[in-house]
């Protein structure tokens, strides 16, 4: 008898925040953190003011981040895990299901044709997990701080700058397939993953990933009250209402 070979599976790749996720399981932390008093009124005004002058059009997002994550990075450390994770419970309790209607249809349809659906993400290993089981989501990596002690350190895998890495590692490691695959993001950030597919998608994208997806034909889908709209390249160039 000839040896059996084992068939690849098709996968999709999602960001989670901004993608699926109507906003950002990180900052979502970060408001947790801050009510519960582990982030102080000094520590905080910091970054509510940069989100709010982010929010007036009157500083830039990446501003408001750059403060959000060296805030955070500071208070994570030391942290009990538990209470680390009774967070991270609370926050997908109650926030869970705020989602993009599109990004979570085409996940469900996917994974109903049999993909394996992966989501890779810069929040916290702990929120990406719970979301990942919340939806469906059959792979999920995120940002995994070391424990030491049942309590969090400083150390924590690099996500940002190495999606497409990390996505080579678990194509190979779960011996899927690239044929047919798909990856959705809202970012630059993302532009690498994406660009590894043969069904990249920009959703509702920030300039460097718009200008990325004109350039290169990629479908480009905005999604506002839960009516989303698809644009696609037509033969002569010019980006029309799939």
């Amino acid at each position: 008898m000839g040896s059996v070979q084992r068939v690849s599976k098709r996968f999709a790749v999602f960001d989670i925040d901004g993608t699926i996720f109507r906003w950002q399981l990180y900052h979502e932390l970060f408001d947790a953190l801050m009510r519960d008093g582990i982030i102080n009124e000094s520590k905080a005004r910091p970054v509510t003011d940069a989100r709010e002058a982010w929010r007036e059009r009157s500083g830039s997002y990446l501003d408001y981040e750059h403060i959000l994550v060296n805030t955070m990075q500071e208070a994570i450390v030391g942290l009990e895990e538990k209470y680390f994770e009774t967070i991270a419970d609370a926050i997908l309790q109650s926030k869970g299901h705020h989602v993009y209607r599109y990004t979570l249809d085409l996940l469900q349809g996917l994974k109903q044709q049999g993909y394996v659906i992966i989501a890779i993400s810069g929040s916290h290993q702990q929120l990406v997990d719970r979301f990942a089981k919340l939806h469906g989501i059959d792979i999920s990596v995120g940002r995994n701080y070391t424990i030491e002690n049942g309590k969090l350190t400083s150390n924590a895998t690099d996500i940002f700058g190495q999606k497409d890495k990390i996505l080579t590692a678990i194509v190979k490691e779960n011996n899927l397939s690239w044929q047919d695959s798909y990856a959705v993001g809202d970012s630059g950030g993302d532009i690498a993953m994406l660009a590894m597919v043969e069904n990249p998608i920009a959703f509702n994208p920030d300039e460097a990933l718009r200008v990325k997806a004109m350039a290169d034909g990629w479908p480009i889908v905005i999604e506002r009250k839960s009516i989303a709209y698809r644009l696609q390249k037509d033969p002569n160039g010019t980006y029309v209402l799939a």
